[in-house]
């Protein structure tokens, strides 16, 4: 597959440079989906930039600018995903940080399909485990290495894989968060030690409180995900999906599940296909 647009810095014909700190995972990264030209979600995602590049210590970008180009990507396309890439600045070579402008590389890409993205497609329980690193614990930096090892575990007609540290608290899928739904209330992980806080995780939140339903965080055990009365993933590309079979047999949909994907959607939070 290959994207349909790109911009390095707000050109469309530039190249990085080979000494890039992509090489070391030195950066930021978004992925939003676009809907007849609109930047779904674009103020979490943009905050969620922001927030880990203080964090990171890039090089401040123009919020303003990186919209704007955001929006000549995604003009007149129908259904895409934009990648928003942000990179320290390179100068010289080694680990060692200095002082550059901060790169900024936006890829449109088109929809995704197949089996991955049937509603009743299995998830794995994957082997790989995250590492525990409170400094990082939260941002969607570049170093996805952890995700790929995982996800070289399985292939259709599993979709997801669930992940877990290395003190066996479930923590994630490799791609989604995750929610369980336990007597009417939802639990998320804690994400204070490894983790994505992703921004469909946070609507999600927002949007259950609106509902009046209660949302807890804490740490979940692999017996205690698989006996919730429901499970659902979501990140900004699926929404919010539930999570009919997990290796013990298949599961029915379940209401709480039901009314947070109808509250996304009818909120335009989510893709509506």
């Amino acid at each position: 597959m290959k994207p349909l647009r790109s911009l390095i810095n707000g050109w469309a014909e530039a190249e990085l440079s080979v000494t890039s700190r992509l090489q070391y995972g030195d950066g930021l990264f978004e992925t939003v989906a676009v809907q007849d030209g609109r930047l779904l979600l674009w103020p979490e995602h943009g905050r969620r930039l922001a927030v880990g590049g203080e964090r990171l210590g890039l090089d401040p970008i123009d919020p303003t600018a990186l919209k704007m180009e955001a929006e000549g990507l995604a003009a007149g396309v129908g259904l895409a995903i934009l990648k928003v890439v942000l990179v320290r600045g390179a100068v010289g070579r080694g680990y060692r940080p200095e002082a550059a402008p901060t790169d900024r590389v936006l890829t449109l890409w088109p929809w995704p399909s197949g089996p991955r993205f049937k509603e009743r497609a299995p998830v794995f329980w994957c082997e790989t485990r995250l590492a525990r690193q409170p400094l990082l614990a939260g941002m969607k930096h570049l170093n996805r290495l952890e995700q790929v090892l995982a996800q070289r575990e399985f292939a259709d007609p599993y979709w997801e894989g669930l992940m877990r540290d290395t003190q066996d608290w479930v923590i994630e899928g490799t791609m989604t968060n995750l929610f369980v739904v336990e007597r009417g209330a939802l639990t998320t992980p804690i994400l204070d030690q490894a983790g994505v806080a992703g921004v469909m995780r946070e609507r999600v939140i927002v949007r259950a409180r609106e509902l009046g339903i209660d949302v807890h965080f804490d740490r979940l055990t692999k017996d205690r995900v698989m006996e919730a009365d429901e499970v659902f993933l979501c990140n900004s590309v699926i929404g919010a999906r539930p999570v009919l079979d997990l290796g013990k047999g298949p599961r029915r949909p379940g209401p709480i599940t039901a009314t947070i994907e109808a509250a996304l959607r009818g909120s335009r939070d989510a893709v509506v296909l």
